[in-house]
């Protein structure tokens, strides 16, 4: 037979199966070395690229490259990092453009040993468990990133955990600082508005305006690869020049009496804008010694490029609000070093005196943490004032000063607790919210072991579990067994600011009341009140909007109010209502920023609360969903004692018992199932087998068959 026909009959019959079989998993582990696929199950996508990671890598305009340093033949549970991190990188590599690239180097040559010491990687010392003895075995966990002229290094690298958070925060802050306008599918549109008629009056650098202005742009489109257009607006129409000021809030510079002939109005503004975000970048009018001058002109430069910053919600910098008693970041044992140690990745903190200038245009986000004195009249109006240009604000505050006399102390006196003052009512009022002045106290609290003693319960340690955080908000989902130290309560009121929206992130249990008179933490001195007197309440919420200004005007003294005074020209540059929406985030303590309840790592579920607010307000929420979603529990929800020993008993003897009772019924099922069976065979064979009958007359043989 020919050898093509005997090959054609073997595959074709039976007897090839085995070897088709084997060579059929042979090519499918081929492919699945080389194309990678997961199926991701878990309800909050936990193992699948997030959002914000395959955007970042899918804008990249620039190539990237990613160099993995790792050892082989690692010990458990070391090995899993390293195909963890491939697989990562292969999910990176498939939703991003082709300006993305990854390679996994062989660490067994020292050429690459000495390339990863040139990128600064070390090795790791992993404990390592053979033979029934513990030892310990040197090897290179790291990676290099290479994007542009920059390169971001990420070392020891033995957990898996927050390796996609880490990543992608690495891969974006290395973009933003190469190109903040990187990604952007239309121009950033720079403007500015100037009313000729203003050179008519002497103002210093008023003829400068338009070639500074113009040479600024310049630099700054070469630098952002051609995204920015520009124009010049002369608006000289008073109704025109009043739209301008409501809709930007560029500040409206007026002159001659009011109602006659001589009256004018002009503007002189540069409004950076991308859809229905904006940002302005200051240039206005001051008046010194020698007249009228043009400021703002000599930081263009700068001023531009914190203005895209933050426009494109890329800004790295959070104002840090000082000189009123606020948690210091430099403390470390009662301050926020932890707080700012924790959000280091991303950010960092710029301390903010609102007493001697404005809130500066790079900044997005203010945080307020502890106040312990009074805010000025001038100084919260520039914080009203940023909250109207859309800023956001996170406010952490406490309902009392805890004093502890020194003198006091030696003879095991308690501390005392002074009411904190610190005027920022007026503005949370006006937008709809109220700090209660006292804490919140909880039976579901956290509970202080001690040896050869019951526990003590902290009632001033609130434990927020699943139900008291809200898991609609992306800065609360997803958290649980948060602690609250020292809380005051924080409630919306009934008279919430007209285009604000409030939402109650954090609450206490139903178990829980207030203390506001003869205030003491000591667990042996709070009494509990009875369930009628318990309630649950807010500990954070979250206001969104459109905000109403708290003032009429600028206060008097204020520079604001100095601009609009006597002269050739005043300034106004009061904004009375929101011209962007903002977001503010009150807590009713700033205990949980201390390294009392906070690791230095931001791994608590506190701090993660925090760090979540933080991003939130910056417009970086889809970190959130990346931080958090390894985090989810389910817990079971808190049942009365009865029902939990009629759920255990059941667990014990209930599930065997309905096992087999189950099995007894398919047995009996089968049994009664042959008996039919046997029973109808049974009767088949007798017909076949009884003797045949003949009726009637038959003759010859015997009538049986």
């Amino acid at each position: 037979m020919n050898p093509l026909k005997r090959f054609r009959a073997w595959i074709s019959g039976p007897k090839s199966d085995l070897a088709l079989f084997i060579l059929f998993l042979a090519l499918l582990n081929l492919v699945g070395a080389k194309a990678f696929f997961r199926v991701d199950l878990t309800a909050r996508q936990s193992y699948s690229l997030s959002r914000a990671s395959r955007e970042t890598v899918r804008a990249l305009e620039q190539p990237l490259s990613v160099k993995v340093f790792f050892s082989d033949k690692l010990p458990a549970p070391y090995n899993t990092v390293s195909r963890y991190l491939s697989d990562l990188l292969a999910e990176y590599r498939g939703a991003a453009n082709r300006q993305f690239s990854y390679e996994l180097i062989d660490m067994s040559k020292d050429d690459n040993q000495k390339l990863a010491s040139g990128y600064g990687l070390q090795m790791v010392q992993l404990q390592e468990v053979k033979d029934n003895e513990v030892g310990f075995k040197s090897a290179w966990m790291g990676l290099a990133i290479v994007y542009a002229d920059g390169i971001e290094t990420l070392d020891g690298l033995t957990s898996t955990e927050g390796l996609e958070y880490r990543l992608t925060t690495t891969i974006g802050r290395m973009v933003a600082k190469t190109n903040t306008l990187s990604g952007l599918s239309d121009k950033v549109s720079m403007t500015l508005y100037l009313t000729p008629a203003l050179g008519n009056f002497g103002i210093s650098g008023f003829d400068q305006v338009k070639s500074a202005v113009n040479a600024a742009w310049s630099k700054a489109n070469a630098k952002n690869m051609d995204r920015l257009t520009f124009a010049t607006v002369e608006p000289s129409d008073a109704a025109e020049v009043n739209a301008l000021s409501e809709k930007y809030g560029i500040p409206k510079i007026s002159w001659g009496e009011p109602g006659t002939a001589s009256e004018g109005a002009g503007v002189i503004g540069l409004v950076l804008e991308y859809g229905d975000r904006f940002r302005s970048v200051p240039l206005t009018v001051s008046r010194g010694l020698f007249g009228y001058g043009v400021s703002g002109l000599e930081s263009l430069d700068t001023g531009i490029d914190d203005g895209l910053q933050a426009l494109m919600t890329r800004s790295t910098k959070i104002g840090y609000v000082t000189g009123h008693g606020e948690k210091s970041l430099d403390d470390a044992q009662a301050g926020a070093a932890n707080f700012s140690s924790a959000v280091s990745d991303l950010y960092e903190f710029q301390d903010l005196d609102l007493s001697s200038s404005d809130i500066p245009a790079n900044l997005t986000s203010v945080v307020i943490n502890g106040p312990r004195t009074s805010f000025t009249d001038e100084e919260l109006f520039r914080l009203d004032q940023f909250v109207m240009r859309g800023g956001n604000v996170l406010m952490l505050l406490d309902p009392f000063d805890e004093v502890q006399d020194q003198q006091a102390a030696m003879y095991g006196m308690p501390p005392t607790y002074v009411p904190v003052v610190t005027g920022l009512d007026r503005l949370l009022n006006a937008w709809g919210v109220e700090a209660g002045k006292g804490y919140v106290l909880d039976k579901t609290c956290y509970e202080a072991r001690q040896q050869g003693a019951p526990d003590i319960p902290l009632y001033y340690v609130p434990v927020v579990g699943k139900e008291g955080m809200n898991q609609k908000s992306p800065a609360s989902k997803g958290l649980l067994d948060v602690l609250m130290l020292m809380p005051g309560e924080i409630s919306v009121r009934d008279d919430l600011a007209e285009g604000v929206r409030a939402t109650t992130l954090v609450s206490s249990s139903k178990q829980s009341w207030v203390m506001s008179e003869n205030v003491s933490l000591s667990p042996y001195a709070i009494r509990v009140p009875g369930a009628d007197e318990m309630a649950a309440h807010g500990l954070a919420v979250l206001l969104e909007g459109a905000f109403p200004s708290a003032f009429t005007a600028a206060p008097a003294g204020s520079g604001d109010a100095a601009n609009a005074g006597s002269g050739p020209v005043s300034q106004t540059a009061f904004i009375p209502k929101g011209l962007q929406p903002g977001k503010v985030i009150v807590v009713g303590t700033s205990a949980i920023t201390t390294s009392a309840v906070m690791d230095e790592k931001g791994q608590q579920p506190v701090a993660m609360f925090v760090r979540n607010a933080v991003d939130f307000l910056n417009g970086n929420g889809d970190l959130i969903d990346m931080r958090t979603k390894g985090l989810s529990k389910n817990p079971l929800q808190d049942a009365p004692q009865a029902a939990k020993a009629a759920i255990n008993a059941f667990d014990l003897y209930g599930l065997p018992l309905l096992v087999a009772l189950a099995g007894l019924f398919a047995w009996r099922s089968r049994s009664a199932r042959r008996r039919a069976i046997r029973a109808r065979y049974a009767s088949s064979d007798e017909r076949e087998t009884a003797p045949l009958t003949v009726k009637g007359g038959a003759k010859g043989k015997g009538a049986k068959r």
